[in-house]
């Protein structure tokens, strides 16, 4: 490779506000672009494999492993380590690997790979990366000289994280490679746990083991032929070790000695939490972090839009982290919602009265509210994740290992709290009602989900075992596959009579329906995939009790948040009207038990929110010579009530006037009071027009620089020998159900036949998914073998062509879109996806279906005009 291209420049980052040492920087590579483009390109080929390539005890960079993973590990070791029933003489290392990346060897990386099984071309193309590179150190905005280095990665650059996984990932394999052999023994918590040898997130290094003499020596015997081999070296000054409690002191003191390392104490640190996160005084890192990001900003003098912003894209990304592996305490959760809370109204160091609740502030946009976390329900979610995991049988470390720690006996959704278990695992248990009221199992081959103690059907928890191996029945194995049938004497040998008479009646084809793995489903979200979002709205309706908004307030949320053209502090001024959070002399006043003092332009009544902005005679002059032409006096007397009443009145673009001119009036009269400057009606008018047209021509460049969206013709689609039009038409039960539709043509264009229908879709897809299927058993019937399907729903084109995969459509429909899958196999057919206006043949015979409730099939003559 070019030695330019690898050419990099070397940042000295401090690790802490006052470097003293060399070690105190780390250093960054700063890659230029031709250089990031290939091995960005290498790293994307190479990303696929790491979770095949990498042990599952390696979290970092790896796809569907977290960090907060390893701190669940963790805790729960040291938990364990603490109970004087573990008997056993166990360690945990905790090895600082000092300067990993920059001391890789690279002849020990490249082996690695080969060995690995990577092609020998990709591995050339990475050595060439590596060996080129040539650092200039740059020192007080200057460059000085240049450095070739002959070991390590650089830090900077996409493909080095994972070389040096791969590499780190040796030392693990061995480690479990010498318990397989007998050689050591390793960690076992409990009983049917995993086998713990090592836990990494990219260097942080954890190692256990029991502490005997042998296994210590062999264990460190093998760190230092890893070291040897692959330049790395263990800092002994930031090693730290565990024992349980019942090692004796000498192995302990045998096992420190050995490793060079040192005690570990409360006050460390694992993957930057605390080791022990039960009481406030263990999140003081944790505020003293939040307090350094909020004052930094406070002295940028930020408007409170952008402090929004920051709050939800800084803020609440660093509580996400601790949170997901720690119940915050009450109290810290309420340290924190105050420091934020001064932060959102202060300006800069000057304390301001809050306006608004906080507990309002923090309902979502749709609510009423900001759509700041409520970090109650933001944790609680968060456990709600990890209890998650569990019950749909993750097959996450941590997760084997609470299952065997906690669950050996029962399940998780009948497992009682026991005293010795971490603050995690009480946490978890405590929002198991609410998960457990909105999964279901959905049953594929039944081989996952067991008959009882899984929410799999409404009556459930009311079944009774009749002996000890029903619990571990599961539905597969109370089913005849010959026969695909219920096993009677099986069910009633288990379950007694009642249940087998129950199931029978309910299920009387059994629930199994294909080969498909039994997946949980999460009823709150059509695909039935478990989000973080959904759990936290799920959490939020649930602890403020929110009743549903009136139609007319849904609308004026939407139109605030969600109308084109309107800055976010201007969104946010709309929002404060609508919530009379303007500061004015009647607010301050009520909250200080004053007297209000009236109108600071016009002296007349009170000074609120209503009058300020729309009944002034100043502001009256406003809207009634604006573009809008509003006469205020007729308006109501409530701010909320006005905004609700202009919101349905007005269209987008009268809308977004609207909020330029309230906008600029409130600016206008601001200047008015503070400044002493004249209030101008045609100042307002002016500058509200400014912003429109600044905001428009801005929306008209955005746009014409995005592509137009692709819209697909006839001549685009294949046209095999037959095509057939089809799609669906549906509505609320209430309105009128559903109806579908197909239209058979030949290639020439000629009629062969159609069919519609009514059915009983309950969502729009499920009548797509009706459409296609008696479209596809009327060209069966005919004996076509070569036919294209056209429909105007993306969505069910992309899932019938595999282009996005069965799970990402409405989980209600899972099964119905696998028989029509099945029915595909094998047949020259094809799904193609067109534009609503080329299908409006099916569309209005299905629309027509359902409305008049007609059901026609394999009709080859006209009965409708635009046939």
């Amino acid at each position: 490779m070019c030695p330019n291209i690898a050419r990099s420049n070397l940042i000295l980052i401090p690790k802490k506000e006052s470097p003293q040492q060399v070690s105190d920087y780390r250093p960054i590579s700063v890659c230029n672009v031709i250089y990031k483009i290939i091995s960005r390109l290498l790293s994307k080929r190479l990303q696929p494999f790491i979770p095949i390539l990498v042990s599952p005890s390696q979290a970092a960079f790896t796809p569907s492993r977290q960090i907060g993973d390893n701190v669940r590990v963790f805790r729960e070791v040291i938990h364990t380590f603490s109970l004087s029933s573990f008997r056993k003489h166990c360690f945990c290392l905790k090895a600082d690997l000092s300067k990993a990346f920059d001391k890789l060897n690279w002849r020990y990386i490249f082996r690695v790979l080969n060995l690995y099984g990577l092609p020998d071309n990709y591995v050339d193309w990475v050595k060439a990366c590596v060996t080129s590179s040539r650092f200039s150190i740059v020192l007080n905005g200057k460059n000085d000289g240049f450095i070739q280095p002959t070991r390590g990665v650089k830090q900077g650059c996409s493909l080095s994280p994972y070389l040096f996984i791969i590499a780190l990932d040796v030392l693990s394999r061995l480690l479990d490679y010498m318990v397989y052999k007998r050689e050591i023994k390793g960690v076992t918590l409990a009983r049917g746990a995993p086998t713990l040898t090592s836990l990494l997130y990219a260097d942080d290094l954890l190692i256990f083991g029991e502490a005997s003499h042998t296994e210590v020596l062999r264990i460190m015997a093998l760190l230092n032929t890893f070291c040897k081999v692959s330049g790395q070296e263990i800092g002994a000054s930031k090693s730290r070790i565990w024992f349980s409690k019942c090692t004796p002191p000498e192995l302990q003191q045998f096992a420190k000695d050995v490793f060079t390392a040192s005690r570990a104490t409360n006050e460390d640190l694992y993957l930057g939490t605390p080791i022990i996160a039960n009481r406030p005084g263990d999140f003081g890192p944790l505020l003293d972090q939040i307090d350094g990001r909020l004052q930094s900003w406070k002295r940028q003098f930020l408007s409170q839009a952008g402090k929004i912003i920051l709050i939800k894209s800084v803020i609440e990304p660093l509580l996400l982290y601790t949170m997901s592996t720690t119940s915050l305490p009450a109290s810290i959760i309420t340290t924190i919602e105050r420091k934020v809370r001064s932060f959102f109204w202060d300006k800069g160091n000057d304390a301001r009265m809050p306006l608004v609740a906080w507990k309002t502030i923090t309902k979502p946009k749709n609510q009423g509210g900001l759509g700041l976390k409520d970090l109650t329900a933001f944790n609680q979610s968060l456990h709600m994740k990890a209890l998650w995991q569990i019950a749909s049988k993750n097959s996450a470390i941590w997760v084997s290992l609470v299952q065997a720690k906690y669950l050996s006996r029962a399940n998780i959704w009948n497992t009682q709290r026991t005293t010795r278990c971490t603050s995690l695992w009480r946490a978890i248990l405590s929002v198991r009602v609410m998960l457990q009221n909105n999964v279901r199992w959905q049953i594929g081959n039944g081989e996952v989900c067991r008959a009882m103690g899984e929410p799999w059907h409404d009556m459930w928890t009311h079944f009774q075992p009749h002996n000890v191996n029903a619990r571990r029945l599961t539905i597969a194995n109370l089913v005849d596959k010959d026969y695909g049938k219920w096993n009677t004497s099986r069910l009633i040998a288990n379950f007694g009579f009642h249940t087998a008479l129950y199931l029978a009646i309910t299920f009387p084809d059994t629930p199994v329906r294909n080969a498909h793995p039994d997946r949980l489903i999460f009823t709150t979200t059509s695909n039935g995939q478990f989000t973080l979002k959904s759990a936290y709205h799920l959490l939020i309706k649930a602890q403020h009790q929110m009743q549903q908004l009136p139609q007319n307030f849904k609308s004026l949320y939407k139109a605030i948040w969600h109308s084109k053209g309107i800055l976010p502090r201007v969104r946010l001024f709309l929002w404060k009207i609508t919530n009379s959070a303007l500061p004015l002399d009647h607010l301050f006043a009520t909250r200080l038990g004053k007297q209000p003092q009236g109108c600071s332009l016009c002296g007349e009544v009170k000074e609120d929110v209503v009058h300020s902005i729309f009944k002034c005679h100043l502001a009256r002059q406003v809207w009634l010579s604006s573009s809008l032409g509003i006469r205020t006096d007729a308006l109501p007397d409530s701010a909320a009530d006005i905004m609700v009443l202009l919101s349905t009145l007005l269209d987008e673009k009268q809308f977004k006037s609207f909020a330029a001119i309230a906008w600029n009036l409130w600016k206008q009269r601001c200047r008015s009071v503070y400044d002493g400057k004249t209030f101008h009606t045609v100042s307002v008018i002016h500058a509200a027009g400014g912003m429109i047209d600044t905001l428009s021509k801005a929306e008209m460049l955005h746009s014409g620089q995005l592509p137009a969206r692709h819209q697909p013709f006839t001549d685009s689609v294949p046209v095999l020998d037959f095509y057939c039009h089809i799609d669906g038409s549906w509505v609320a039960q209430g309105d009128g159900g559903s109806g579908w539709a197909y239209v058979l043509f030949n290639k020439d264009g000629s009629l062969i036949e159609y069919g519609c229908g009514t059915g009983n879709a309950f969502l729009p897809i499920h009548s797509e998914i009706q459409a296609l299927k008696a479209a596809f058993m009327a060209v069966k019937a005919r004996g076509i073998n070569s036919c294209s399907f056209l429909m105007d729903c993306e969505q069910l084109q992309k899932v019938m062509t595999g282009i996005t995969t069965v799970d990402s459509i409405d989980w209600q429909c899972f099964h119905d879109i696998l028989d029509l899958k099945c029915l595909f196999v094998g047949q020259g057919y094809s799904c193609n996806f067109i534009r609503r206006a080329m299908n409006s043949l099916a569309d209005g015979i299905a629309k027509h279906a359902r409305m008049k409730g007609i059901t026609v099939v394999g009709f080859t003559f006209p009965l409708f005009a635009s046939l």
